[in-house]
C-alpha cells in the first residue's frame, strides 16, 4: 500500500470511526449470529424429522396390529346353527386323515389342533384347543375339546383325528390340562410358532 493510500485509510477511519480490529468484531459478530441462527433451524428440523419418524413409527405399529387382527376376519365362517351329537361327530370326523405327515417342531399335535379346530368350528361344532401334559404320559401335547351336547365336550385326538371315547382308559386325563383356546388368535397369543398349521 502507497502512503497516499495508508494516509486516505487512516483519514476514512477518523471519520467514520471503525478501525480494522472493529469491522473484524463486527463480522465476528454477524458470523456469530448467522451461526446461532443456523443451529435453531437445524434443531427445529431435527425435531420436527423426530416427531416424523415417531408418528410413522407409530402409524406402523397401528398397521401391523390391524394386520394382525384382521388376518383373521375371514378364518372362521360362523354357520348359523351349532352342531351337536357325538356320534354325528364321528361321522363328521369319518373319513379324515393328515396328508401331511406327523412332523415334531413343523406339524405336530399344536399345529394339527389348530388346523381341525378350525375345519371343525367352519362346520358348526364349538371346538377348543387345550394344551397341558400328555393325557396318556408322553410329555407335552395339544389335543381338541369339541362341544357336543350343551356344556359337555369331547375330546378330539388330533393327532389321529379320533374322538377319545368313554371307555378310554385315559379319557379323564383329556380334562385335565393348562391352557384353553377359544379362537386361533388366544393359541397364536399364547405361542405365535406352534399353531400356524398354514405356515
Amino acid at each position: 500500500m502507497t502512503e497516499p493510500e495508508k494516509a486516505l485509510e487512516k483519514e476514512f477511519e477518523k471519520q467514520i470511526g471503525i478501525g480494522k480490529t472493529k469491522i473484524g468484531l463486527a463480522v465476528a459478530l454477524v458470523l456469530v449470529v448467522i451461526l446461532a441462527i443456523s443451529t435453531l433451524v437445524l434443531l427445529m428440523r431435527v425435531n420436527s424429522l423426530q416427531n416424523n419418524v415417531d408418528y410413522l413409527t407409530a402409524e406402523n405399529d397401528h398397521l401391523q396390529w390391524q394386520l394382525d387382527e384382521g388376518r383373521f376376519d375371514f378364518y372362521y365362517v360362523f354357520p348359523a346353527e351349532q352342531r351337536f351329537g357325538v356320534y354325528d361327530l364321528e361321522d363328521e370326523l369319518y373319513g379324515y386323515e393328515w396328508i401331511e405327515p406327523y412332523r415334531e417342531g413343523v406339524f405336530d399335535c399344536s399345529e394339527m389342533s389348530a388346523y381341525l379346530e378350525w375345519e371343525l368350528e367352519n362346520k358348526g361344532w364349538h371346538t377348543l384347543i387345550v394344551v397341558g401334559d400328555s393325557p396318556f404320559g408322553s410329555g407335552r401335547h395339544a389335543w381338541l375339546l369339541v362341544e357336543c351336547e350343551q356344556g359337555k365336550y369331547m375330546p378330539v385326538e388330533s393327532t389321529n383325528i379320533e374322538i377319545v371315547w368313554w371307555e378310554d382308559s385315559y379319557f379323564d386325563n383329556y380334562f385335565i390340562y393348562d391352557h384353553e383356546f377359544e379362537t386361533i388368535q388366544d393359541a397364536l397369543a399364547y405361542s405365535e410358532t406352534e399353531f400356524d398349521w398354514w405356515k
